[in-house]
């Protein structure tokens, strides 16, 4: 079996301290900041997160779990419909500019 060497064995050789660094380095480019489509887009491009978090011990939260087990749906799915079912309940759509 070879024997590994460290990555930075060469940095640490009393040579490469006491010569001059050489500027014959590719350039590396600046990190630029994320955009909003790399943010949000992530694996499901198209589409945001919507949720939050809760105590695990929270009993609605627990129940939540339950019944997408039970009944085999998504946590996405239940979500969906709740939401839809808040905003019928409040006529959010059309308090809102959206009817």
């Amino acid at each position: 079996m070879a024997k590994r060497t460290s990555l930075l064995a060469p940095a640490m050789t009393p040579q490469s301290r006491s010569e001059p660094e050489q500027d014959n380095a590719p350039a590396v480019p600046a990190a630029t900041p994320p955009t909003s489509a790399t943010r949000s887009g992530g694996k499901r491009p198209g589409k945001y997160h919507l949720g939050a978090y809760f105590d695990p011990a929270d009993p609605t939260a627990e129940a939540f779990r339950v019944l997408a087990a039970r009944t085999r749906r998504s946590h996405q799915d239940l979500l969906a419909e709740a939401i839809s079912e808040l905003v019928a309940k409040y006529e959010a759509d059309k308090q809102f500019g959206r009817a």
